[in-house]
């Protein structure tokens, strides 16, 4: 508006400088000015009038023009303080229905949110949170309907996007929120981090190992810098998964060429280890598979290699074959005590029961904690008729089981203490420790019909 009263100024400035302009040249050229004018034909007019008319139309060409200026202005202000009414009405709503939502009151949320989207039905944020609300109330079916509409009138708002994904994922129907998923990915693949992560947790759940191995590919391609390390770890995990596949389709090329590469990223990947020997010895190249085991357990010193021996030879009604390997392992390999034990645990299986004995006391007072040892022990000492040491060996069982201290347990997480406690220690979870002394469930029996002297006296 400063602008316009700036503009109306100067014209008048101009007109009265004009007009004295025009007066000085009257008055100095009085001839010329009294002079006849042809316009048209036979029409004739002096050249004052003409110069007065020319100045008069110019005048009100500026009037209309300054009149028109305003009238446009004042309708702008009036649709300005409509539209800002409007707008802090529609604000206002919507915080009322955040609130309504925070509350769970989601029927009534929806009211709000119809009332607003009856003024501003393109408004993006009621869109998004109705869709929101529905998914909450189970109406699953509305929810996906007004999400794929919204999301076809407005195909760059990733956030209505993604929700419409959860809603067809809660209308059971995985494919179309993987292709919903896919598509993001596709359209905006610098935007897609929260993409690929749900397409590969889906794939997971679904147990399509290769679609969730290929997911974590993309993400460590495209977003290696916002994926920590224990994430990054996954793709290991699930080309594992992949190898355990190809195995139970006899796919074992394939499989071994799966656990290898696991290996090689992360050679202190055990699981791995363990599969492809199984896989050698599926093939029939026993000697390649026993050694994989071997060689995992030289590197690691886990004692599943060695239950991964002992199980095949005597699965296999081999078991001498076995205890060659295990003595020789026990022998020779610096993990010693581990070996000794698994070798006294097989000879325990086949009843050699001196042998395995003298085994499990060599190891003996290099254990810390083997609950396992000790039962053994004091088996064999049991079935020998040593019963004072079967009993001692029985008590330092039941002190590696800390039986005897841990007498609290969480009915909630299963977390044990020695003391009571009015809040478990492992899950924060309040009155729920308990002694742990459960009586039968034994069904109640019906009480005997009373008889005796007494009866007859009453």
């Amino acid at each position: 508006m400063s602008g316009v009263k700036l503009i109306n100024f100067l014209v008048v400035l101009l007109m009265v400088g004009v007009l004295i302009l025009l007066g000085d040249l009257y008055l100095t050229n009085y001839d010329l000015f009294n002079r006849q004018v042809v316009l048209y034909g036979d029409r004739h007019m002096k050249v004052w009038a003409f110069v007065l008319v020319a100045v008069c139309i110019g005048f009100l060409v500026n009037l209309i023009y300054n009149s028109v200026m305003a009238v446009r202005g004042l309708v702008t202000g009036l649709n300005a303080s409509a539209a800002t009414r409007v707008g802090k009405r529609v604000s206002n709503h919507m915080a009322e229905a955040r609130e309504l939502m925070s509350h769970g009151l989601y029927a009534e949320a929806k009211g709000v949110l119809d009332a607003v989207l009856e003024e501003r039905a393109d408004h993006q944020g009621a869109n998004i949170l109705l869709g929101e609300v529905l998914l909450k109330t189970g109406d699953t079916d509305g929810a996906v309907k007004h999400l794929e509409a919204w999301c076809l009138a407005r195909p760059d708002n990733l956030e209505a996007r993604y929700l419409l994904a959860e809603a067809l994922l809660a209308n059971r129907n995985s494919d179309a929120a993987t292709a919903v998923l896919k598509k993001i990915a596709a359209d905006k693949p610098k935007q897609a981090l929260r993409a690929w992560r749900r397409l590969r947790a889906l794939h997971m759940d679904a147990q399509r190992w290769e679609e969730a191995l290929e997911a974590h590919r993309k993400l460590n391609q495209h977003f290696s810098g916002e994926m920590g390390t224990g994430e990054k770890a996954q793709g290991s995990a699930l080309l594992y998964q992949v190898g355990l596949a190809k195995v139970e389709a006899d796919q074992y090329k394939e499989a071994i060429q799966a656990f290898q590469q696991v290996l090689k990223d992360d050679p202190g990947f055990l699981p791995a280890q363990l599969s492809l020997g199984r896989c050698m010895v599926l093939q029939d190249q026993e000697q390649q598979g026993v050694e994989i085991w071997l060689e995992g357990f030289r590197k690691s010193g886990e004692g599943a290699f060695l239950q991964e021996i002992e199980d095949y030879f005597i699965q296999l009604g081999r078991p001498d074959d076995g205890l060659a390997v295990l003595e020789r392992v026990a022998a020779s390999s610096e993990h010693a005590t581990t070996a000794k034990f698994f070798l006294g645990k097989m000879l325990y299986r086949l009843e050699i029961l001196d042998r395995a004995l003298d085994q499990f006391q060599e190891v003996r007072s290099q254990v810390v904690f083997s609950p396992i040892l000790f039962f053994f022990m004091a088996k064999i000492h049991a079935r020998r008729g040593r019963n004072d040491q079967a009993m001692n060996e029985y008590r330092q069982l039941l002190r590696n089981l800390g039986v005897l201290k841990l007498r609290f347990e969480c009915s909630v997480c299963g977390h044990r203490s020695a003391d009571y406690v009015d809040r478990c220690e492992g899950c924060a979870s309040w009155n729920s420790v308990h002694f742990m002394f459960k009586e039968s469930d034994l069904p109640e029996m019906p009480r005997p019909t009373e008889t005796g002297s007494w009866m007859a006296m009453a």
